[in-house]
C-alpha cells in the first residue's frame, strides 16, 4: 500500500478523500489530512469510515510517519506555497491545481527539486482529454486553442469576471480571450485544465484561452483545436459541474483519482 495525504479538505478534497477510502485509487490508503481551517479537516474526517491524522500544523503533517505522497486539492496558491515542502520532505505530489506552474519560477523550482530528490511530480489530465495526443505530438504543434464555455454562476467571483458580475447575459459572451499564463490569473479556480494543455503541448505563453460565459449552458464545456505537421486534432467535451463545486468538473476528481491509482498500483497502464 501507498500512504497518501491530503493537501486540502474542501469539495475536491473531501471526494478525493471518499474515492480513496473506497477502493478508487488502488492501492493508495488515506493516512492523513491538512487543511488550513482545522474545522474543513475535522469534518472530513468525521464522515470518513475509518481514522486519519488531522493537521492544521504543515510540517507535522508532513512528518506523517510512513506517508509517501501528498495529494493537493487546494488552489495554485497553496502549490505555489507548500508544493516545495513535500518535495523537500522526500515525498512525491500529485497537483490538482496544476495552475500554478503557469508560474515559470514555481515550474522550475518544482521540477528542479523533483529531480534533485528523485521524487514524481504528477499532474492529471483534469476535466481534458487529450491531453496524451497533444503530449506525443508537442515538438510538431504550431497552435493550440482552448475554449471554455462555462454558466456565469460557475465564473463568479474570478477577477476576470468582474466587469460582468450583477449582469444579466442573455447570450454566450467571450469574457477572456489570451494566453494560459494570463488565464490562470484572471481565472485562478476555472482554468487548470488550461495550464494543464500548455504544458503538455506548447507553453503557457503560446496555448490560446478562450472563455464563454453562456447562461443557457448547464455543462462545463471544453474545446480543444490544435494543429500542426501531424495533422488537425478537435476534441470536445461536456463536463456535469461537480455537485458542490460548479467551478469544476467531476471529471476532474475521476482524473486525479486514476492518476492516483496509476502511481500506487503496478501492472497494465493505459496510454501515455
Amino acid at each position: 500500500m501507498t500512504n497518501v495525504g491530503l493537501l486540502g479538505c474542501g469539495a475536491i478534497g473531501t471526494e478525493m478523500a471518499k474515492g480513496i477510502v473506497d477502493g478508487k485509487a488502488g492501492n493508495a490508503s488515506l493516512v492523513a489530512l491538512f487543511d488550513q481551517d482545522g474545522t474543513q479537516a475535522a469534518k472530513l474526517a468525521g464522515i470518513l469510515p475509518r481514522p486519519v491524522l488531522c493537521f492544521t500544523d504543515f510540517d507535522r503533517f508532513c512528518a506523517t510517519d510512513g506517508m509517501h505522497l501528498v495529494v493537493e486539492c487546494a488552489s495554485p496558491l497553496a502549490v505555489r506555497v507548500l508544493g516545495s515542502r513535500v518535495l523537500e520532505a522526500d515525498m512525491d505530489l500529485l497537483m490538482v491545481s496544476s495552475g500554478a506552474l503557469a508560474d515559470a519560477a514555481v515550474f522550475r523550482t518544482l521540477c528542479g527539486l523533483a529531480a534533485t530528490k528523485n521524487r514524481r511530480l504528477m499532474v492529471p489530465s483534469g476535466a481534458l482529454g487529450g491531453i496524451d495526443a497533444i503530449r506525443a505530438a508537442r515538438e510538431f504543434l504550431d497552435e493550440v486553442t482552448l475554449t471554455s464555455t462555462k454558466p456565469p454562476k460557475a465564473l463568479s467571483g474570478a477577477p476576470g469576471f468582474k466587469t460582468w458580475e450583477g449582469k444579466v447575459l442573455t447570450e454566450p459572451t467571450v469574457v477572456f480571450e489570451g494566453n494560459a499564463q494570463e488565464a490562470i490569473e484572471m481565472f485562478p479556480a476555472n482554468v487548470n485544465v488550461g495550464v494543464t494543455l500548455s504544458l503538455a503541448g506548447l507553453g503557457p505563453e503560446r496555448t490560446r484561452i478562450r472563455i464563454v460565459a453562456d447562461p443557457g449552458a448547464w455543462d462545463n464545456v471544453h474545446e480543444v483545436y490544435a494543429r500542426g505537421a501531424f495533422g488537425v486534432f478537435r476534441f470536445r467535451l461536456e463536463n456535469r459541474p461537480h455537485i458542490t463545486n460548479a467551478r469544476t468538473s467531476y471529471l476532474a476528481v475521476l482524473s486525479a483519482l486514476e492518476t492516483l491509482r496509476a502511481a500506487c498500483t503496478p501492472g497494465l497502464r493505459i496510454g501515455t
